[in-house]
């Protein structure tokens, strides 16, 4: 059997065997809402290839990708590139010397929660990583093949997610075969089409959304990212005088940071905007930064983190080099800076960069040593068991609270409902491998996609029956949200709109309440 067939078949039967035993779902909600964006179901009035948080053309790939038994083409896409990202990783370490156990090893490590628990951003970095060993693999074999399956899985991972592909090609810069890339006739001509590519991509990606059914969602957009993303809104906190002088209270900034743009006069690019120029950045090693910094670095070792990175660092001593090296340099380097720029909690970011660090200590650090290449295997072996013995809780609970949510969405109401924020299990409730029901329910979601022309909130805000409107209506409106976000609903109420909040009824289920509220008369 040929070596490339062979590796995907151990990637296959690695996915198969999961799936057999365990339900997967989405990791974030990030996912399922692209999923609807795609096919036209839940958030969406009908469907589109604008999925916001990757790139336009990749829409139209996951939007042509036929059905299978109801699952999602936006499913199968994801699924299908975390299998090729295996079969990268394993056929071209094999092909680099490294023993088939022991790529295996490697392959089952970093694979196993992104399988069970896909995530768009993880899926772009580990396009990434596998790219960096397909390109290893033409170094050393000279095979043009290679060259484009590597240029491909770059691609692909920066139509996927353009930033993370940016974070996992920087700190592979020194694991990459420079030499051969800038000097061998093939690669002289791979490298500016791969250029012209991302360019391309890029200038249809942004000129997607230039038309005028788009100036509303983007106006908002470029500024609301420093409220709901990285920090501006405590900042802001802190400086009540600028709040007041653009006439905002501190509860308009907490229903900012919490995804309310249903009111334009709270949810205003310009006052955003004006305030966050008043507040301006904190410096870059100003005190709040570094701390911040420094958050990041610790979520390294995030639980579900930390099999990947307790093994890259024994690999670091078992197996050290000078490459690996500088690819930790890099790694920590930029992690701290993300942190110091408002987020240092998303590790699902890290997630491709620590496997990245692994597979450079396979591919540099082994030498022709028994000893050391049982160690290595062992090591691997050990992270495996490891990295199962934290998945398997989780996975059983996930597929338990699968079926439960399927039960209670019975209770949702025919017509649009409110889901505000974290109130609803959208992982639980749409999983990938789940058919997509003709009659899945409408949701008007108070999130990222609240103003996009093809949004349920969109629609329902022309037709006049936007939430502020349906919250002053003599019914009221059903809404799914936290008792928290009801405390800024009410004091909304108050503060914008001269009434009171009141909750008429409440049907609670195991996985969600749905609550019956009306902004009235004082």
């Amino acid at each position: 059997m040929q070596p490339a067939i062979f590796s995907l078949g151990l990637v296959a039967i690695q996915t198969t065997a999961l799936y057999l035993v365990f339900e997967p779902r989405w990791e974030t909600n990030d996912d399922v809402a692209m999923s609807m964006v795609a096919h036209g179901y839940g958030l969406t009035v009908q469907g589109s290839p604008h999925l916001i948080f990757s790139n336009v053309l990749w829409g139209y790939v996951v939007r042509a990708i036929p059905s299978i038994g109801g699952v999602s083409g936006y499913a199968v896409a994801t699924i299908v590139s975390l299998g090729i990202v295996g079969w990268s990783i394993l056929h071209c370490l094999h092909r680099l010397g490294v023993a088939y156990g022991i790529a295996l090893l490697a392959v089952v490590l970093i694979l196993l929660r992104p399988l069970q628990f896909p995530q768009f951003t993880i899926t772009a970095g580990l396009l990434v990583v596998a790219a960096v060993v397909v390109l290893q693999a033409y170094d050393h074999l000279r095979s043009t093949t290679l060259l484009l399956t590597g240029c491909a899985l770059l691609l692909a991972s920066f139509l996927v997610r353009q930033l993370e592909f940016i974070l996992v090609l920087f700190v592979g810069i020194p694991l990459l075969p420079w030499q051969a890339l800038l000097q061998r006739r093939e690669a002289q001509f791979a490298l500016p089409a791969l250029g012209l590519a991302l360019t391309i991509a890029f200038a249809m990606d942004a000129w997607s959304y230039s038309g005028q059914e788009w100036s509303t969602f983007s106006e908002l957009n470029g500024i609301r990212g420093q409220f709901t993303d990285f920090g501006a809104g405590p900042r802001l906190l802190q400086q009540p005088e600028i709040l007041a002088r653009h006439g905002y209270s501190q509860n308009d900034i907490s229903l900012v940071e919490h995804w309310f743009f249903v009111d334009p006069n709270i949810a205003s690019p310009v006052a955003l905007t004006s305030m966050f120029t008043e507040l301006g950045r904190p410096a870059p090693l100003a005190l709040e930064s570094v701390r911040s910094g420094m958050l990041a670095i610790e979520a390294l070792a995030a639980p579900e983190l930390l099999p990947l990175l307790l093994v890259a660092l024994a690999l670091l001593i078992v197996a050290p080099h000078w490459r690996v090296a500088i690819a930790w340099a890099l790694c920590l380097a930029a992690v701290f800076t993300i942190g110091a720029l408002g987020k240092p909690g998303a590790v699902r970011v890290y997630v491709p960069l620590v496997a990245l660090l692994i597979v450079a200590s396979l591919m540099f650090g082994l030498r022709d040593s028994i000893t050391q290449r049982r160690v290595v295997a062992g090591t691997l072996l050990i992270g495996c068991l490891f990295n199962l013995y934290r998945l398997i809780p989780e996975a059983s609970a996930s597929a338990q609270k699968i079926q439960q949510v399927q039960v209670d969405m019975a209770q949702l109401p025919q017509g649009p409902i409110v889901i505000w924020g974290a109130s609803f299990p959208f992982e639980y409730a749409f999983p990938p491998l789940r058919e997509i029901k003709s009659d899945a329910p409408k949701i008007y979601g108070l999130d990222v996609f609240t103003l996009a022309p093809f949004s349920v909130g969109s629609s329902e805000y022309a037709a006049g029956r936007g939430l502020v409107e349906r919250l002053q209506s003599s019914d009221g409106l059903p809404i799914i949200v936290l008792q928290n976000n009801v405390e800024m609903l009410r004091k909304y109420c108050l503060e914008r709109l001269g009434k009171r909040l009141t909750e008429t009824s409440t049907r609670e289920t195991p996985s969600f309440t749905i609550r019956q509220l009306r902004c009235g008369e004082m």
